[in-house]
């Protein structure tokens, strides 16, 4: 399971299905597929950007339990939205709270050029 680095995510997917989504109380929900409708996730860094107002999606992707599905293949596209390299992230203010913002102002590509760091 993983979340989005970016602002945003359009997921474009086939009906084979297989995506879930964390809910709240940590259960995995089906985010099953919908003809004609692109699934929109939340990123690490909307999620910075709004102080947690907005979570970033923890999502994973599973095998169908459907037998008609099984022998099908999934195809997914997903549309990773970022902000400009040179754009600052730092709290919007209206989501500062009486606490103030949850987390330090970044460079948009250091941090994504950080998080594939980790990742690879």
């Amino acid at each position: 399971a993983h979340t989005d680095y970016g602002s945003i995510t359009l997921l474009f997917q086939d009906n084979v299905g297989g995506l879930e989504v964390r809910n709240k109380r940590g259960a995995w929900v089906p985010a099953s597929p919908q003809a004609g409708c692109v699934l929109v996730n939340i990123g690490d860094l909307l999620m910075r950007w709004t102080n947690d107002v907005y979570v970033s999606t923890l999502h994973r992707v599973l095998n169908p339990t459907d037998p008609n599905m099984l022998t099908r293949d999934r195809y997914s596209a997903a549309f990773f939205c970022h902000p400009d390299k040179q754009a600052t992230i730092e709290c919007i203010d209206v989501c500062r709270g009486a606490s103030g913002p949850r987390y330090a102002p970044v460079n948009a590509f250091d941090y994504l050029l950080e998080r594939l760091k980790a990742t690879y």
